[in-house]
């Protein structure tokens, strides 16, 4: 059984690489499953096996990916409180290292399923991430997360297009600055260490 399930894996890995390999040169709406079992060197059969369609096989690749990020974020942060611009800065690096493959799926919008399947797992993290009173209204508190979610998501394309000359942690403290005190405390901003 273990040997199925190391198949199983490395199958799902080699489909999924298959696919970050292509969204570099294409975008997703134009790559086709022919072309990602060509690239995986695997059969239709098997990439259907383990997906439904492409869309979940690139859902897979972003919550590895993402999953593995808050994995060494609640590790660096232990059971302590979280400093969200530490957690915002790793973000931002984690963005940044996987620059094309956000490009790709932010600024060439997939599918708007896609995309609110992100919003949504984002959303999910924010809300364990961001500091908020416990007793806040649970309305109040999801239209806080979706606006920070937006929010975060236009901000790491913003830095990903523009490739401003900031730091990760200069930009994690600009946007828990804005979040926390909004744009009156954005002005006063250094950018200095």
């Amino acid at each position: 059984m273990e040997k199925l399930d190391r198949r199983s894996q490395r199958s799902r890995r080699v489909i999924t690489n298959a696919l970050l390999d292509l969204l570099l040169t294409k975008k997703f709406n134009e790559i086709t499953i022919q072309e990602i079992t060509d690239e995986a060197d695997v059969g239709r059969a098997t990439f259907y096996l383990h997906y439904r369609n492409k869309e979940e096989c690139l859902m897979q690749l972003l919550t590895d990916g993402f999953d593995s990020l808050v994995a060494e974020i609640e590790h660096m942060t232990g059971s302590g409180e979280r400093n969200f611009i530490e957690v915002l800065e790793k973000v931002f690096q984690y963005t940044s290292d996987n620059r094309k493959l956000f490009l790709a799926l932010l600024s060439a919008n997939p599918r708007p399923n896609i995309l609110e399947d992100l919003q949504s797992y984002i959303q999910e993290k924010v809300m364990k991430g961001a500091a908020m009173p416990q007793d806040l209204n649970p309305l109040l508190k999801k239209a806080i997360s979706v606006n920070l979610t937006g929010a975060l998501i236009a901000f790491i394309l913003w830095l990903l297009k523009d490739e401003p000359e900031i730091s990760p942690n200069q930009a994690a403290k600009i946007f828990v600055e804005f979040f926390q005190n909004g744009a009156r405390a954005v002005q006063s901003f250094s950018f200095e260490k």
